[in-house]
């Protein structure tokens, strides 16, 4: 996250100072980069510079969290006594009023509502300078009694709503939809249709009826509860209704935690995956719901090779340290402690691959805790063949605590990396630093084999009791500062006393070629949102290949909604001309094509169905 290259560093010192607390001194501010960006749009035609690919190898991450003012409230620093604290870190970037930038919801780290401490929401609103302010009292969401916030547009009426989900009995309190006034006011919607779900703990919006509707899925029970979940379709007012028990046939009763909806066959509409934990109850089985198109959907988990492995933990000689098949028939073979999830196209053939993060204990103590599957990265084959877990192959460590996941091109050499949040609770049964809490992030290669960068990319501390970065939960990344690359919302775990989120600027990413895309639908055919749509980037025979996500995770994650292209070395700009194009397959299968003369290169750029155009936007 680059500040804005318009503002002087006179004036840039001063803006951070007056973010950071007088009884500390202000962090070192770097100075500026010289760069021939500029913060107007850039016109189709404009000239662009050929980049040799840039790769950081140290430090290309650099902590901004108390200067930016995202700290503020974060959590109550001196507590008078003991706090049954329920660890609530669950975050997301998302444009609150509607200006075209991610500001940040996220959570106080205190609250344990049944402990008598009621939940409350922070809301920074990006003031577009590096620096954010806290509107959580105006927003409307700081008292909401929640567990987790995510956000759609449910009544087509341009801007982001929200739905509240409570995960826990709590006395006169419901799940809730809140409407936004436009301008990141928040009021309940009365009478939503989802106020009778119990144990809501993360959900995803989509179109899944292809009715031009945002609908929702509902991932109930989170560790605590085996329960359904349930699929409400929007009657595009803000209300829905509940349709579970003819749209879900034979659904389980489970804890899920975490879910991410994604085109995984490639047929034109969402399908969910699911994330389960605990596998004492029903084997731990992941489930993956297929759309039939309409909204119907059947769970296909098994046939697809995503219900479990067949193989066990990968840091324990007695299952051939994840490469024996476990001794048992296949009916019985043990899940997962499930996590966070999150779909991409990570090797780079147009179809989503997934990345789950789960917790596998490797002492081996009994048959469950050995078999339990540790974290995946699943392949998808295509044409109806079963995921193929190439974590190994792809040289990715084991680590018994992993959180939250994500995929990211955080370098935007063209390849997505994968990225983790670790708890540190498991860390003192061993000695590698990569089994330790600390935040992972995996640097995809050319070969497509991940090195593991986080020890070095400046997230972590890791001088001798250093904790930054370890016992992360949610994370989020998004470009906050629009300069075309991916900064990191990091979800801290409290430890005792109080600890605040953080966010880190990516210092890297910017210096490659890249392209940013906003997506909008009409709010008729296409809902605003555009959910789902699938967007391909082509340069000569490269493609690269995004899709519209609302959330994913553990808890809702919410990463930035805008598509960032990374396009690395790919030859994207020869004689001082663009040669990439753009292809922007929507919802309800309209394809739009642009060529390169239609959009100019490391610019933001969004298109609105049925306009058949691209607009260049300020940076």
């Amino acid at each position: 996250m680059r500040l804005p290259r318009w503002i002087a560093l006179g004036p840039l010192t001063a803006v951070l100072g007056a973010a950071c607390s007088s009884s500390a001194p202000s962090a070192p501010t770097a100075p500026a980069t010289p760069t021939a960006d500029a913060a107007a749009p850039r016109s189709p035609g404009t000239p662009c510079e050929a980049r040799p690919l840039t790769s950081g190898t140290k430090d290309f991450f650099r902590e901004v969290s108390e200067r930016s003012g995202i700290q503020k409230n974060n959590f109550i620093p001196s507590p008078t006594k003991p706090i049954p604290i329920n660890d609530h870190s669950r975050l997301a970037a998302v444009d609150v009023d509607g200006d075209g930038w991610d500001d940040m919801v996220m959570h106080s780290l205190f609250p344990n509502a049944q402990a008598g401490i009621p939940f409350e929401h922070l809301v920074f609103r990006n003031k577009r300078d590096g620096t954010f302010e806290d509107i959580s009292a105006s927003s409307g969401l700081k008292d909401v009694q929640a567990g987790f916030l995510v956000f759609a547009d449910v009544d087509n009426d341009g801007d982001e709503d929200c739905f509240a989900g409570l995960d826990i009995d709590l006395a006169g309190q419901t799940s809730q939809v809140l409407l936004n006034d436009g301008q990141g006011r928040f009021a309940a919607r009365p009478k939503s249709g989802v106020e009778a779900v119990r144990y809501a703990a993360n959900a995803v919006f989509a179109d899944f009826d292809g009715d031009g509707k945002v609908d929702l899925f509902l991932g109930n029970g989170q560790s605590s509860f085996a329960a359904r979940n349930t699929l409400l379709l929007g009657n595009g007012d803000g209300s829905f209704r509940d349709v579970t028990a003819e749209r879900l046939p034979g659904l389980p009763s489970q804890p899920t935690n975490g879910l991410v909806a994604c085109d995984y066959d490639d047929d034109g509409d969402l399908d969910v995956f699911v994330s389960t934990y605990g596998v004492s109850l029903l084997n731990g089985w992941n489930q993956l719901w297929e759309n039939d198109g309409t909204g119907k959907f059947a769970n296909v988990a098994r046939t697809r090779g995503f219900h479990a492995l067949a193989t066990g933990n990968y840091f324990n000689a007695k299952t051939g340290n994840g490469r024996d098949p476990e001794p048992v028939s296949p009916d019985k073979i043990v899940g997962s402690n499930g996590f966070g999830i999150d779909c991409a196209d990570v090797t780079g053939d147009g179809l989503p691959d997934v990345w789950l993060a789960t917790i596998s204990h490797a002492d081996g103590a009994d048959n469950n805790r050995l078999w339990s599957d540790p974290s995946q990265l699943l392949v998808n084959k295509g044409k109806g063949a079963p995921f193929e877990n190439q974590f190994l192959d792809r040289g990715l460590p084991f680590n018994e605590g992993d959180i939250d996941a994500a995929i990211v091109d955080y370098d935007n050499d063209g390849r997505l990396d994968l990225s983790l949040t670790r708890t540190d609770k498991y860390e003192g049964g061993f000695v590698g630093p990569e089994q330790k809490g600390y935040f992972g992030l995996f640097r995809q290669g050319d070969d497509g084999k991940f090195t593991s960068v986080g020890l070095a990319s400046g997230i972590n501390d890791t001088a001798p009791g250093g904790k930054r970065g370890k016992a992360g939960q949610n994370l989020a990344w998004a470009d906050f500062d629009h300069d075309g690359d991916a900064d990191l919302l990091f979800g801290a775990r409290d430890q005792g006393g109080g600890r605040a989120n953080m966010l880190f600027e990516n210092t890297l990413g910017h210096a490659n070629t890249w392209i940013a895309l906003q997506v909008r639908g009409d709010g008729k055919k296409v809902h605003t949102d555009a959910f789902g749509t699938k967007v391909t980037v082509k340069v000569g025979e490269r493609t690269f290949v995004r899709e519209k996500k609302s959330s994913r995770g553990t808890y809702g994650s919410i990463d930035g909604r805008t598509l960032i292209f990374g396009l690395g070395d790919a030859a994207a700009c020869e004689g001082g001309k663009n040669t990439a194009t753009i292809e922007i397959r929507w919802p309800d299968g309209t394809v739009d094509a642009y060529g390169s003369d239609a959009f100019a290169l490391r610019t933001y750029v969004k298109a609105r169905y049925g306009e058949k155009k691209l607009e260049a936007v300020a940076q």
